[in-house]
């Protein structure tokens, strides 16, 4: 039996992926990381990019899990709110690449 549901989360982060919208948010934090550096937790990359955190997590979650562009780093204090993180960052291979 078929029932009238409502766009989910679901829906939108695979129409997304469809339309290349996700390919371009995933470049936009990827350049940001490799021109900063250091390790970025979801609030600060949202709050540096003017992006939603939700959309920031689905693109980390990708680029971890997915496409292996970015790893996780040492735990810390996130800058914003000071709740300890595990932030993301570049591999060490293609950080030295960059330098």
């Amino acid at each position: 039996m078929r029932i009238n549901q409502a766009p989910t989360a679901c829906d939108a982060f695979h129409a997304n992926s469809e339309n290349g919208l996700a390919s371009g948010q995933r470049n936009t934090i990827l350049r940001f990381i490799e021109t900063a550096g250091g390790s970025w937790s979801i609030g600060e990359l949202a709050d540096a990019l003017g992006m939603q955190k939700s959309t920031v997590s689905a693109r980390l979650n990708e680029m971890l899990n997915q496409f292996c562009m970015l790893v996780e780093k040492p735990k810390r204090k996130d800058r914003l709110s000071n709740i300890t993180i595990r932030p993301v960052g570049l591999p060490a291979k293609q950080l030295e690449l960059l330098q």
